[in-house]
C-alpha cells in the first residue's frame, strides 16, 4: 500500500496521524528488495525498478506489449512506469521519515502544567515536521504529474536511436521514440534499448553527483 498524502492531510491530531502513518508503513510490500521501488504503466506492460537514489536498476517489458500499447504507445508507457516508480520511492521516503519519528514515542503527560506544556510543544513539533515532509513530497509528486514538455534543453538516445530521453535541469521530462525503428524490433531488443538508455542516464547523474 502506498502512502496516501490526501488521507494524511485531513487528519488533525498527533494520535490520528501517527496511527495512519503506522498503518501505511505496515502495509508496504515486504516482498520487494529493501531500497528498491517499482512502477508500472497503466496497462502493466512495462515495469521500471529504481533504487534508493531513484536511479533505474531494471526495465521489464511484457511479451504482449504491442497488443496492449501499440507500437506508438511504447515511449509514453515507459515514461508512465518511470514516473510511477519515482512516486513510489518518494512516498516510501516519507513513510520512513514518519516511521523514524514514531520509533521515539512522545513523552507521557506529566501532572504539572509546565510538563503538560512541554508535551504539547513536542506534539506540535512532530506535527510540523510531518506536514513539512508531506508538503515537500506532495510538491515532488505534483512536478511528476505535470504534462511533459518535449522542448527540453537536452536529449539522450538509446544505442540504436529508437528511444530518447528529454531532459531539463538534469531531470527526465519526457521519453520519445522512433516508431519505425521500434516496429522492426522484438521485445528483447526493445528492452535492451530501454535498459541501456537508463544506464547511460544513471552514469551521467553519477558523474554530476561526484
Amino acid at each position: 500500500m502506498r502512502l496516501s498524502l490526501a488521507s494524511l492531510d485531513v487528519l488533525g491530531s498527533d494520535t490520528e496521524l501517527r496511527a495512519q502513518a503506522q498503518q501505511a508503513y505496515l502495509k508496504t510490500d515486504t516482498r520487494q528488495a529493501p531500497g528498491t521501488h517499482t512502477g508500472q504503466d497503466r496497462t502493466g506492460s512495462i515495469a521500471v525498478l529504481v533504487d534508493g537514489h531513484r536511479d533505474v536498476e531494471d526495465v521489464s517489458i511484457s511479451q504482449d506489449w504491442r497488443s496492449q500499447l501499440g507500437v506508438g504507445g511504447l515511449a509514453d508507457a515507459l515514461f508512465q512506469a518511470y514516473t510511477a516508480a519515482l512516486q513510489t520511492a518518494l512516498e516510501a521516503a516519507a513513510l520512513r521519515e514518519l516511521q523514524t519519528d514514531q520509533d521515539t514515542p512522545p513523552p507521557t503527560a506529566p501532572a504539572s502544567d509546565a510538563g503538560q506544556d512541554d508535551h504539547v510543544d513536542e506534539e506540535h513539533l512532530w506535527l510540523r515536521r510531518t506536514w513539512r515532509t508531506l508538503h515537500e513530497i506532495d510538491a515532488d509528486l505534483q512536478r511528476l504529474a505535470h504534462e511533459p514538455n518535449v522542448d527540453a534543453e537536452q536529449a539522450m538516445s538509446s544505442p540504436h536511436g529508437c528511444l530518447t530521453l528529454r531532459l531539463r535541469g538534469g531531470s527526465i521530462v519526457a521519453i520519445t521514440q522512433d516508431v519505425a525503428r521500434i516496429a522492426r524490433m522484438d521485445v528483447g531488443q526493445v528492452q535492451f534499448e530501454a535498459r541501456s538508455l537508463f544506464q547511460t542516464y544513471t552514469l551521467a547523474r553519477a558523474r554530476n553527483r561526484s
